[in-house]
């Protein structure tokens, strides 16, 4: 259907006593959405990718690392139903001895299988408490980089979907409009509809 001088492809741009007002709403709608998915779209992806990477940074900062002791044996697994071989951490109850002397102790994800007195790393708030590991730089990025996809792709679906919903409704107006066209037409033959 496309011409190569390309008056077929603009027919929406030039003058034509047939071109509707609803043709030119719908040109600049196209035009607007293909702007949003060229423009704004990535802009959303990097951004998101930016503030999530550095949120992530930020779960870092005000947590310690200290090193604690296995009270007890850990389980060898959660389950023999495992998701993977790497799956390999369970909770088990830990022993510190905080700065100013004093043990305390508290559940933490362990290495399974540990046995009682085994050393392993806990991430512990200002007030003490224990808290997830902060992520590395490397898994920052990753979920930045998840995030902004998800956020550019969501933005995308969502431009092109609001896109769809007035070219349905121009559709339905259009339609609207020619009906009424063919009744005042029938009309003035003489033709009547039951």
């Amino acid at each position: 259907m496309l011409k190569r001088d390309g008056r077929v492809l603009w027919w929406r741009w030039r003058r034509n006593p047939l071109k509707r007002r609803s043709d030119t709403a719908e040109a600049w709608i196209g035009v607007a959405a293909t702007t949003v998915l060229l423009l704004a779209t990535p802009a959303v992806g990097v951004v998101t990718a930016g503030v999530a990477e550095h949120s992530a940074l930020d779960q870092a900062r005000g947590l310690h690392r200290v090193t604690a002791h296995l009270v007890k044996d850990a389980p060898p697994t959660l389950s023999r139903f495992s998701v993977a071989a790497t799956d390999s951490r369970v909770r088990a109850t830990v022993r510190w001895t905080t700065p100013g002397g004093s043990p305390r102790s508290d559940t933490a994800s362990v290495a399974a299988g540990s046995k009682a007195g085994s050393p392993t790393t806990v991430w512990l708030d200002n007030v003490g408490r224990i808290q997830p590991a902060p992520p590395t730089p490397t898994q920052a990025k990753s979920q930045g980089a998840a995030l902004g996809a998800a956020s550019a792709a969501g933005t995308g679906v969502l431009v092109v979907g609001v896109c769809w919903a007035a070219r349905l409704r121009l559709d339905r107006r259009r339609e609207a409009q020619w009906d009424r066209a063919w009744a005042k037409f029938d009309a003035r033959r003489g033709h009547r509809h039951a």
